[in-house]
């Protein structure tokens, strides 16, 4: 690659200074864009298994029509609007919902026609090639268009009277052609880069998982004489260790295991602006009980104590994201618990709070417990009298201390290596950009 002999403003500051020979055009210009109108939008029960495809958003796939996900529709439903019927080449790009992912039309079976949310684009004149322009439309050259013609505001549309306004670059035909052959080959390998990083990290989970899982089943010592565990998801375990249901390892007061607030014992209506907080889901999947904007005042509190929240409570996320823990620090603001989350105390001389919250985030034996008590595929909530018969395998405490201890710094590790190469695959993901956005716009040239 090499730099054109001279270079000229293009007029357009997201495109900036452009070769000599090439020229700017609007989309407008010399081109067809069509959709489907309003009034002819398909029902999903107008949707068939056989008959002309009827392409959407969602049929995208690595910049090319999905057939096989496509829906079909009939023979007159197709022949409805002549306009958005599809040929071989044209260049489809989202209006609403995600805006602007773009598809060639290639190796159409059969006839097509679009569903509602796609624009069809198509030259009227030999002035620019469908493949250069989808390497246009993914190109900063549309996002920084976009984000021109938004004016602060979120777009959640694609208006066609703003989209064929568009300025873009045009060189010769066959610059054009071979700026997407280019494009093409450069950008297909490092994709494959991208591919094979995050193999690497999906590789690094899997280690990361099975080091969890052996650790918390069989200990650390390979050599340790093993007997069944009597539980089949848990198979054999050290001799020395026990199988015990969590309402065992509890301490043994009152409200060791305890919901929040039921129904209307806590509502929207009881929220103020400071006072006691409320511990939501989001406390806990970020382990972040610094944040948070939900309080109830001290009259609401002490009729809600009994889910009032101490230094060293697990706490459990029981809707939505379930079973997912954190450990309630000491000097966190006095609160509750929200509906969402459930409050366990741990006894110490029988259980550590971090081994038990390492079985609970990264084992995978807590919910498949969860789902196998609740006689369930699926659930959606997890209910105390669930939780409390969850059997574990529960080592001596010095040695919870020591797997602990062994899994933190392997965790650690395995968390930057894969740290590591998403920063790699981030810095690829902006290279494959910088190269498409000089490509197309003749930053360099590429023949």
């Amino acid at each position: 690659m090499k730099a054109y002999p001279s270079y000229k403003p293009s007029g357009v500051h997201w495109i900036g200074h452009i070769p000599t020979s090439w020229g700017v055009k609007r989309l407008k210009q010399n081109t067809y864009l069509k959709g489907r109108i309003g009034w002819q939008n398909l029902r999903s029960d107008e949707f068939i298994d056989e008959g002309p495809y009827c392409v959407t958003g969602t049929d995208f796939a690595n910049g090319q029509i999905n057939w096989e996900t496509a829906y079909h529709v009939s023979e007159e439903r197709y022949e409805v609007d002549e306009n958005i019927h599809l040929e071989e080449g044209d260049l489809l790009i989202t209006k609403d919902g995600t805006i602007g992912k773009v598809a060639r039309v290639v190796d159409m079976p059969y006839k097509a026609t679009l569903n509602a949310g796609v624009m069809l684009i198509r030259p009227t004149t030999y002035s620019f090639h469908t493949h250069f322009m989808y390497w246009i439309l993914v190109s900063e050259v549309f996002h920084q268009y976009n984000e021109y013609t938004k004016s602060g505001s979120t777009i959640l549309h694609l208006y066609q009277n703003v989209f064929e306004r568009m300025t873009f670059p045009v060189p010769s035909i066959e610059e054009q052609t071979a700026i997407a052959n280019y494009l093409d080959e450069k950008t297909s390998k490092i994709d494959q880069l991208i591919a094979n990083k995050g193999a690497q990290i999906e590789r690094l989970k899997e280690i990361r998982q099975i080091e969890i899982t052996n650790a918390v089943t069989k200990g650390l010592n390979p050599k340790a004489p093993l007997k069944p565990s009597g539980v089949e998801w848990l198979g054999d375990i050290p001799k020395h260790w026990e199988v015990k249901r969590i309402k065992e390892i509890l301490r043994p007061n009152k409200g060791a295991i305890k919901t929040g607030p039921f129904g209307s014992d806590l509502t929207y209506e009881d929220y103020v602006d400071e006072g006691f907080k409320v511990y939501n889901q989001r406390s806990v999947l970020d382990s972040d009980f610094e944040s948070g904007e939900i309080f109830i005042d001290q009259h609401k509190f002490e009729s809600l104590s009994s889910c009032e929240i101490f230094p060293e409570d697990i706490l459990i996320t029981t809707r939505g994201t379930i079973g997912r823990c954190a450990v309630f620090p000491n000097g966190a603001s006095r609160g509750i618990l929200h509906p969402c989350l459930m409050r366990i105390q741990v006894n110490p001389s029988e259980c550590s709070n971090s081994y038990l919250s390492i079985l609970i985030n990264h084992s995978g034996f807590f919910l498949e417990q969860v789902l196998y008590i609740s006689n369930a595929t699926t659930i959606e909530v997890i209910y105390s009298n669930y939780l409390k018969e969850v059997k574990l395998a529960i080592p001596p405490l010095d040695e919870q201390f020591e797997i602990v201890k062994h899994l933190e710094a392997r965790m650690s590790k395995i968390d930057q290596l894969v740290k590591n190469i998403e920063g790699q695959i981030e810095q690829l993901k902006e290279i494959r950009k910088i190269e498409i956005y000089n490509a197309v716009t003749g930053k360099v040239k590429v023949a």
